[in-house]
C-alpha cells in the first residue's frame, strides 16, 4: 500500500514561520521601561529654543538609552497643592493612562507663590496642605497596575546670582527661596514616610548662575537642564544596579 503524500502550501508554511518569529521576538525583546516626568515648567522645558531636544526629560531619554521611553508630563505653572491653578491633580488621568514603570515628580517651585509674590497667585496661603497633598499624590500613583517606582525631587534652586535679574525679581526670589527650602523639608519627610526615592536637584545646582537663564534665575538653560537629566539619570541607574 502506498503512503499518502501530504502537500503543504507555501503560504501555510510562510504564515507558520511568521507567527513563530513574532512570538519568539515578543519573548526575546523586552518592552521598554516607561518613565513619566511629572512637574511644572522646569520639567516642561521653559525658556528653551528647542524643548523637544533639550528639556530635562528629552536629555534624560538620551542619557538612559533605547531601553527606556521617557514621557514629559510637565505643565507650566503647575502646583502640587490641590488648590493651586493649574495643579498636578488635573494631570492624573494622563499619567495613569500611561501606566509608567517609573515616576519622577519635581514640584514645589510654584507652590512658593502667594502672599504678595507672583501677582495674584495664591499658593503659599495653603502651604499647610502641601505635605498632606503630597502623601495623597504618592498614594494615588502607587495604586497603578504597573506598581511604579516613585522618585520625589527637591526642585532646582532659585539662583539670585543669575545675571540680569532686576530689583523686582530679586525681591520676589529672596522671599520665595526660603519657602522652597521649607517645602523641600516636607518633600523629604513624605519620601521617607512613604518609602519612595528622593533626588536632590536643589543643592547641586544652587549658586551656579551659569546653569540658569539670564534675567530669570529660576528656569535652567540648556546646560542646566542637562545637569538635571544627569542627576536623575544617575539616580535611576544606581537604583537599577
Amino acid at each position: 500500500m502506498k503512503k499518502k503524500t501530504t502537500y503543504r502550501s507555501p503560504q501555510l508554511l510562510f504564515c507558520g514561520t511568521l507567527v513563530f518569529v513574532l512570538v519568539t521576538s515578543a519573548v526575546l525583546i523586552p518592552s521598554k521601561v516607561k518613565v513619566a516626568c511629572v512637574g511644572d515648567s522646569i520639567t516642561y522645558g521653559a525658556r528653551l529654543d528647542d524643548r523637544d531636544q533639550h528639556s530635562y526629560p528629552a536629555q534624560l531619554q538620551e542619557f538612559l538609552g533605547e531601553n527606556y521611553s521617557v514621557e514629559n508630563f510637565g505643565v507650566g505653572g503647575c502646583t502640587l497643592i490641590r488648590k493651586g491653578i493649574p495643579t498636578v491633580w488635573n494631570e492624573l488621568p494622563k499619567i495613569k493612562a500611561a501606566n509608567p514603570d517609573i515616576i519622577i515628580i519635581s514640584l514645589g517651585t510654584n507652590d512658593t507663590c502667594g502672599m504678595g509674590t507672583c501677582g495674584d497667585r495664591k499658593c503659599w496661603e495653603y502651604k499647610d496642605e502641601f505635605e498632606s497633598d503630597y502623601r495623597d499624590l504618592v498614594d494615588e500613583l502607587s495604586k497603578l497596575s504597573s506598581r511604579p517606582q516613585i522618585y520625589l525631587c527637591a526642585p532646582s534652586p532659585m539662583v539670585l546670582e543669575t545675571p540680569g535679574l532686576d530689583s523686582e525679581r530679586i525681591a520676589g526670589l529672596t522671599i520665595r527661596k526660603p519657602r522652597l527650602q521649607e517645602l523641600i523639608g516636607m518633600t523629604k519627610r513624605v519620601a521617607a514616610e512613604k518609602n519612595v526615592h528622593f533626588i536632590d536637584l536643589n543643592g547641586p545646582l544652587d549658586h551656579r548662575p551659569e546653569l540658569f537663564t539670564e534675567s530669570d534665575g529660576v528656569h535652567p538653560n540648556k546646560d542646566g537642564y542637562r545637569a538635571i537629566a544627569e542627576l536623575v539619570g544617575k539616580k535611576l541607574v544606581d537604583q537599577i544596579n
